[in-house]
Formats: C-alpha cells, sequence, structure tokens
C-alpha cells in the first residue's frame, strides 16, 4: 500500500537528518539535549479517503520517563494509554497494549510536529499532528496499593478517577498471562468511566487446584473495602477467558462476599464448565459477555448455556456482541464501494457495562 505523500520531505528521511543534527555539533562535539515532546497534540489520520481526528497528550511522568494518552475524538471508548512509550530524540514509539491488532505510532520530532506512521494490524498510514498547548491531565490517578497475603506484604496500583466522588464503585480485574493486556486496556476504560480499577496478576496458568490464585483475589477484596477511595458496597471481579472458572469462586469466598462478576469470553459450552458461574451466580449478580468473532471458544453454546442458566436470577444478565472480535472491537472494514470504516468499539459494548455497573449501587 503507498503512502500517502507530503508536502515536505518524508517523515523518515527528516527524521534521520534530525538524529544527525542533534548528534552533531555546531562547536567542537558538543551536543544539544532537548526537551522531551510534552504536550497535547491534534491532526488526522486518512486512509481510502476515511479521515479520523486524533488527539495525543504526552506527559512526562517522571525525569525523562514519557507517558502517553491516544484519543479518537469521534470513537467513544477508543482511547488508551499506551504501552511501551519509547522516545530517544527525535523519534517517538509507543503502542496499545494487550490487542491482537493493536495500534501502534512511530513519529519523528520536528518543533512543535509530530510526522510518523499510524499502524493498525495491516494499515498503515502516514500523519502529521501538530502542537496545540500543554498535555490534558488524565481524569485518573495511579495509587500504590498494599494488601497482606500469608504475612507479607504485597503491591499493586489502583487507577482512582480524578472526579468530585470521594468514594467509586471498584472493579478487580484479575488477569493471569492470557488476559493482563486486556485487563489492563479494561482498567484505563473503567478508570476514565468513573471506577475505581486495579488489576491483580495473577500466576500463569491458573488451575482449579490454584487455590494460591483463588485466596490472592480474595486478599485483595478484603484489603480494599479498606481503601478510603473505595466504596466498600460496591467491590466486585473482572474475569476473563479460561482461566475465570478457576477464580470465580473468589467472589463468594471475601467475607462480605463482592458485590457483582463481569465475565468476559469465558468457556461455559458443557454442564461442566459452567458450573462455577452457575454457582456464584446463586450469591451475587452476574454479567457475562461475549465476542461473536471471537474464534477461542464456543461463542454460541456457551452464551446459551449461560443465559439458560443466569437469565432468570435477578440482576444477572448474559450478552453477545455480533461481529466484534476478542477484544469486543469490531474491525475496521472496507464497503463494496471501496469506503473505509474504522474500527470501532461493539455497539453498545461500552455504555451497556458501565450502565449494569452502576445499576449495582442503586439496588
Amino acid at each position: 500500500m503507498p503512502f500517502l505523500p507530503f508536502q515536505r520531505c518524508s517523515w523518515l528521511v527528516c527524521g534521520l537528518m534530525a538524529g544527525m543534527w542533534s548528534a552533531c555539533s555546531s562547536g567542537g562535539g558538543q551536543t544539544t539535549t532537548l526537551p522531551l515532546p510534552t504536550g497535547h497534540y491534534e491532526g488526522p489520520i486518512s486512509y481510502q479517503g476515511a479521515e479520523l481526528r486524533v488527539a495525543l497528550d504526552l506527559r512526562e511522568e517522571s525525569p525523562g520517563k514519557l507517558s502517553a494518552d491516544l484519543h479518537f475524538p469521534e470513537i467513544a471508548g477508543l482511547s488508551f494509554a499506551a504501552a511501551n512509550v519509547r522516545y530517544k530524540e527525535p523519534q517517538l514509539m509507543f503502542e496499545q497494549p494487550g490487542q491482537p491488532s493493536a495500534i501502534a505510532v512511530n513519529a519523528i520530532r520536528e518543533g512543535d510536529f509530530l510526522r510518523g506512521v499510524f499502524t493498525l494490524d495491516s494499515v498503515k498510514t502516514e500523519f502529521v499532528w501538530v502542537r496545540r498547548g500543554q498535555a490534558a491531565a488524565r481524569v485518573y490517578q495511579e495509587k500504590a496499593f498494599a494488601f497482606q497475603l500469608q504475612g507479607q506484604s504485597q503491591r499493586l496500583t489502583l487507577l482512582v478517577p480524578t472526579d468530585t466522588s470521594s468514594r467509586h464503585p471498584v472493579v478487580a480485574l484479575l488477569a493471569d498471562a492470557a488476559s493482563a493486556g486486556s485487563a489492563a486496556t479494561r482498567a484505563d476504560l473503567l478508570a476514565r468511566q468513573g471506577f475505581l480499577a486495579v488489576v491483580v496478576p495473577l500466576t500463569a496458568p491458573v488451575s482449579e487446584t490454584d487455590s494460591a490464585a483463588l485466596y490472592r483475589a480474595v486478599a485483595v477484596v478484603q484489603a480494599l473495602r479498606k481503601e478510603p477511595s473505595a466504596d466498600s458496597t460496591q467491590i466486585g471481579l473482572w474475569l476473563r477467558g479460561s482461566s475465570a472458572a478457576a477464580l470465580v469462586g473468589a467472589a463468594g469466598l471475601a467475607q462480605p462476599k463482592a458485590a457483582f462478576v463481569v465475565l468476559e469470553n469465558v468457556p461455559a459450552a458443557s454442564t461442566v464448565q459452567a458450573r462455577p458461574f452457575l454457582q456464584v451466580s446463586r450469591q451475587l449478580p452476574v454479567l457475562a459477555l461475549y465476542a461473536a468473532a471471537d474464534t477461542s471458544l464456543n461463542v454460541r453454546e456457551s452464551s446459551r448455556r449461560l443465559r439458560t442458566a443466569l437469565g432468570g436470577r435477578r440482576g444477572s444478565m448474559v450478552r453477545t456482541f455480533p461481529q466484534a472480535n476478542a477484544d469486543f472491537i469490531v474491525p475496521g472494514r472496507l464497503s463494496a464501494d471501496g469506503k473505509w470504516t474504522w474500527p470501532q468499539p461493539a455497539p453498545n459494548f461500552v455504555e451497556g457495562l458501565t450502565t449494569w455497573l452502576r445499576q449495582r449501587g442503586q439496588r
């Protein structure tokens, strides 16, 4: 696929020239150290005639280290906190965390401009974004969180919304190696929507006999009740994939028990697979979400079996999202007339999830 032409030199050539300039001395071998390219950047990306506005906030979170948030003002729910942010003058690189078809940005700084390549799966397109002032503050802050497990202190990171509420409903995202990226993405999404979120890493793989992972989850729920910014009556669990069956019991083991459970793409195609979820649904509300295009499990049979088991229980719900991939994104595609549609969160996924969670606090 040919790149879009620029009026000025290509970003790569300019980048190489800038790198050579920064490495050279204008007076006897001295180098000039430029400040990090912090700020709020705006500009479009374009592919097959379809333009999409982008906003990028770059902050210096610690000396010499950047953090990045990428926003798509026209597509609610697609914003994310970037992973693996690297900057070596004049090159900036970062990715979207945890997605099979992750977004990646590779750019060169040119004064108040970022010029580079935006990649999404097989789509590559060049861009120019311009700095428009200071970076906007994140709508949540990271806070260290300590809890005790078998007499030893453990540490996690809370994402605490910076809104006017003094206490927030809490979602603890239990993540093994397979679901870690999705958990980070979902935690960022929930924190932006006003929920206190914490990712709880677990040993991988998690098995039905892994009591250590189960009691780690219980210990986190218990400790969160003492967190000043947490609504102690609204603490729930998020689980995803094949490890969920071994961990969902933590919701009932906590004392008092968790307020709710959110499940994503959990295998439940047989009576044996569905049993752990049925048992926990007798104690508290369960929201089970399925992406129809996820090929890692039998979505049709799993959703049917859980819908039959949970459908009549107060507050519980099973939802399937047509055309959505495993990350609940409807992929970008070309129409019959050759018009490109950018990827979108599955219709009503974000709204449905956050509305259901808020309703737990109204009961």
